[in-house]
Parts: structure tokens; C-alpha cells; sequence
């Protein structure tokens, strides 16, 4: 299942993408009011240059305090004329973020419902991996070539591996492989390739053969199949390139797929069925809260200015890292508007995703902002939580 702390990671990075599109459509706006101004002197020309340049400067100068929120955007030096270029200005740079933040928000939903897809599609890598092991010794046996040592210990490593097997032979598994139409034949060539690859890879080869020199027990197959999935897959340039190829979210989406299959693969057992993860047990239900924290992060992030700067006495808010104050956005909205997730579930998912995506001492500096700030909003009777299991404001 795709944990909500995934959710939240998705979030993140779509806040901190759309925030990056808000700058480039401060530029787009501002060649808009050059635009103008061009027009203008290529209708009056070089005499009237210089009464155009001021009339640009000022009207640029207002759009630019109108962004800034610590800036106030005074129209005292603007005439009718320029009122009139300076209000099209802000209705153009609104209309771009307003379709920013609504694509960004369907984007994130579609990536999300993509990632399950990405995820079988790994899984089935690895069984093709397995599979063609054989194949290929097969084919050299059959070929009477020289040097196939390496490609027996291939065969005993991927498809007489009892964890490989249990993959290969997953019916749960294998009906949603045919579903999504992800058992082909026709990616044999590159599967074939990372084998090659695989070969010149000392380094893991030396780890297997270490790992296989005393013991063929079912926790070293399965260890062996994570270091293929931790140091192969998610490792290997020439692999990291043919996902990006495919993939053009792959720098983003990699953690979180990593994630995904070394749990799968943590979970494979001899005894019982493998859990093949889903997108999540209620779908529609986590979508809901996926959509409104994003949009509440965004929409309340200048509620939270003040309190943020007043816990931050030693950092100016401009100077806490971008990551760490999405983060910090995201938990308080989450902590204000979801009654049924307790303040400490809050602090402890976005602690652990600091860990992961921000410098090394920020979960310190989160932690101790977010536990003084929802100190204070619960004496204040503003973070109220109630459902099952949970008391008011705890």
C-alpha cells in the first residue's frame, strides 16, 4: 500500500515544483509589461524613449512590490494609463498560477496513480532477469561457447534463487503483470543488456559470491535479491538512464519506487504469499486528503508567516531552507484541518521525510519548530482532534 507518508513526500514535491514555476511566471509577466512598452516605442521611437523607459520602470517596480508580500505596492506614481498596463499584468501572472497550481495538483493525482504501474513494471524486470539467466546459458550451450561459468553461477543465483522463484511464480502478481499488459517479450534486448552489464560488475558479483560461499539458505537468496534491486537497479548508470528515458519524474519518483520494492522484497516468504503493495486500501479516501493538503498548504502558507517568524528568532524566514519550510507549511495545515491525525503522527511523518529529502540537521530544527508551534496552537484551543481513539485538541 502507498503509506500516506508517500503521499505527503508526492506533496512536497509538488509544492516545491509549483513554487518554482511561481518565479518563472514572474519573468513571463514581466517580458508581458516589456511587451508593452516595446509596442509603444516602436510606435513614437527614439524621442520618446526616455518618458517610455520611466513609464516600464514604474509599472515594473509595482508588479515586483505587488510579489513581494514585505513590500507595499503603491499606485500613487501611476496614471490612468499605466494603472491600466499594471492591473493586465497582475490579471495575466494570477491566471498563470491559478492553472499552475490546478495542473500541478492533477499532475501530482496522475504521477501517484502511475507510480503502482512503475512499481509492477520493476518487479517484472527482476523476474525477467531470472528468466533470462537461463535463456542465455541456454543459447551458449547451444552455441558450444567458451567461458559460460559465470552465466551457470547466473542460473544458481536468479533462477534457482527460492525468492526469485517465489516473484516468478506470484499468481496475484502475474494477473496484475498480464492486466497492465507488463509481461512482454519484446524487452528481452535491453534485460539482456543489464545481464551483460551485470557481468562487469565486480563488486556485486564478489558481494554474491561471498554471500553464497557457505550458505544457500532462503535468507541469502533473498538477501541476494535485494542487493540486485538495492546495487543493480536502483544503482547502475546505464539502468538509472533507461528509467529516465521512460520516465522524465525519475529523480523524484526513485526513492519512492526503491521504497516500494525493497519492502516487497523484505516481505517475500516461503510460507505465505508475497504482498504485491496497491496504491492504497481506500483509494478515493486518500486522494481527498492527498488534493486538500496540498491546495491547504498552499493557501494558508501566509497564515502561517507570523507564527513561523516567531519561532524562528534565530533564522530569518527567508533563510530557512526552501524543503524545510514546505514542510513545516504542510504539517501545520495538516495539523489545523485533519481532526482525525493526531499532532504527534504529524510531526513524526514529517520528521522522517526531512531525514530523507532536506540537509542533515533540519529534522532537528522541524522538530523543534513544530513541537513549540502545536505546544501553542493547542493552548489556544486552535488544533482541535477528534475521532476514534483521540481526545480533543490531543
Amino acid at each position: 500500500m502507498l503509506n500516506r507518508r508517500l503521499l505527503r513526500i508526492k506533496i512536497m514535491q509538488s509544492v516545491y515544483a509549483f513554487k518554482q514555476s511561481k518565479a518563472s511566471n514572474k519573468e513571463l509577466t514581466l517580458d508581458t509589461i516589456r511587451d508593452e512598452f516595446r509596442e509603444e516605442f516602436l510606435e513614437f521611437g527614439q524621442e520618446e524613449k526616455a518618458r517610455i523607459d520611466e513609464e516600464q520602470a514604474k509599472v515594473i517596480e509595482y508588479f515586483t512590490n505587488y510579489l513581494n508580500e514585505d513590500t507595499e505596492a503603491s499606485t500613487e506614481e501611476l496614471d490612468v494609463k499605466l494603472l491600466k498596463v499594471a492591473s493586465k499584468a497582475k490579471n495575466h501572472y494570477e491566471q498563470l498560477v491559478i492553472k499552475d497550481e490546478n495542473d500541478f495538483k492533477k499532475k501530482m493525482v496522475i504521477e501517484t496513480e502511475q507510480l503502482f504501474t512503475k512499481y509492477l513494471k520493476i518487479l517484472s524486470y527482476l523476474i525477467d532477469i531470472s528468466e533470462l539467466s537461463k535463456k542465455e546459458l541456454e543459447r551458449k550451450i547451444e552455441k558450444n561457447a567458451r567461458n559460460i561459468e559465470l552465466d551457470q553461477k547466473f542460473v544458481d543465483w536468479f533462477y534457482n534463487n527460492k525468492a526469485f522463484t517465489v516473484l516468478r511464480e506470484d499468481e496475484v502478481l502475474m494477473e496484475l503483470l498480464s492486466k497492465h499488459k507488463l509481461r512482454r517479450i519484446e524487452d528481452d534486448e535491453k534485460v539482456l543488456e543489464w545481464l551483460r552489464v551485470l557481468k562487469r560488475d565486480e563488486d556485486l558479483i564478489t558481494a554474491i559470491e561471498e554471500l553464497t560461499k557457505d550458505s544457500s539458505t532462503f535468507e541469502t537468496h533473498l538477501e541476494i535479491l535485494r542487493l540486485i534491486v538495492r546495487d543493480f537497479i536502483f544503482k547502475n548508470e546505464i539502468i538509472e538512464s533507461s528509467f529516465e528515458a521512460e520516465d522524465l519524474n525519475w529523480s523524484e519518483n526513485k526513492r519512492i519506487l526503491r521504497s516500494m520494492v525493497l519492502k516487497t522484497v523484505k516481505n517475500i516468504s516461503e510460507d505465505k504469499a508475497t504482498e504485491i503493495l496497491s496504491i492504497s486500501k481506500n483509494w478515493e479516501e486518500d486522494k481527498e486528503f492527498f488534493e486538500e493538503l496540498f491546495s491547504l498548504t498552499l493557501s494558508q502558507e501566509e497564515n502561517f508567516k507570523d507564527i513561523i517568524a516567531n519561532k524562528s528568532k534565530k533564522w530569518a524566514i527567508d533563510r530557512i531552507a526552501k524543503v524545510d519550510s514546505i514542510l513545516i507549511n504542510m504539517a501545520l495545515a495538516e495539523m489545523l484541518n485533519f481532526r482525525n491525525i493526531p499532532v504527534k503522527v504529524t510531526i513524526n511523518e514529517f520528521i522522517e521525510i526531512s531525514k530523507q529529502y532536506s540537509t542533515p540537521k533540519s529534522w532537528q530544527f522541524i522538530n523543534g519548530m513544530l513541537d513549540s508551534i502545536s505546544e501553542e496552537l493547542q493552548s489556544e484551543g486552535k488544533i482541535k482532534k477528534s475521532g476514534k481513539g483521540l481526545l480533543d485538541n490531543k
